[in-house]
């Protein structure tokens, strides 16, 4: 799974600075307020997203992690990629509504070893990357202001899967990601494998 990521605070990457200022800059014309969400982020927090625009050009914008359930009960932050295009609440967004989430990695928690011990928290990115995209999909709700959008995941990859059996579906140049045209079940055939990971704080 995948319940919290990071996006780095400094300016040195170009491009991910652009998108986040892009997406801040649309957060304050729609809701007044200033600044998508980085460093460590967590769920229902607002960040930067690459999504298609009404012109049909990849854009950035801010959205909001996690789809509200319809009987209430919390967010549902992933969606399994193997069932996505089938599944109701998944299917349209999947069809129409995919998005991109910019990070540097993503945190997983190994289970405890022993009764009363402590979790271990890794940081996981692909291997030789120093951006990733964590592929999404998103939906507009009633009475939001923002799209919602919740991360997509899949089986991990053979040498991360000791910390835990589920890790995102990640590209690392993901704009055909957002092709509408395109079978999402497809692309997500070349999703980045091989990772690194390292011990986190």
């Amino acid at each position: 799974m995948c319940g919290r990521f990071y996006v780095p605070e400094d300016e040195q990457n170009e491009l991910l600075a652009m998108m986040i200022r892009e997406a801040s800059r649309r957060l304050q014309l729609l809701t007044g307020q200033s600044g998508v969400a980085v460093g460590e982020v967590f769920p229902d927090a607002r960040v930067a997203a690459v999504a298609l625009g009404k012109d049909g050009t990849p854009g950035y914008f801010p959205m909001q992690w996690g789809f509200h359930r319809p009987e209430g009960g919390g967010l549902i932050i992933n969606a399994r990629s193997e069932t996505a295009c089938r599944r109701p609440m998944f299917r349209e967004s999947m069809e129409n509504r995919r998005c991109l989430i910019p990070a540097s990695h993503y945190f997983e928690w190994q289970a405890a070893e022993a009764p009363g011990a402590a979790r271990r928290k890794f940081a996981i990115h692909p291997r030789r990357e120093p951006l990733m995209y964590l592929a999404a999909i998103y939906r507009y709700e009633e009475g939001l202001r923002l799209p919602v959008f919740s991360i997509l995941t899949r089986d991990a990859a053979p040498g991360i899967a000791f910390i835990h059996p589920r890790m995102p579906v990640i590209f690392t140049d993901g704009e055909r990601w957002l092709d509408r045209g395109a079978d999402p079940e497809a692309l997500m055939r070349d999703c980045a494998r091989e990772m690194d990971c390292r011990m986190a704080g």
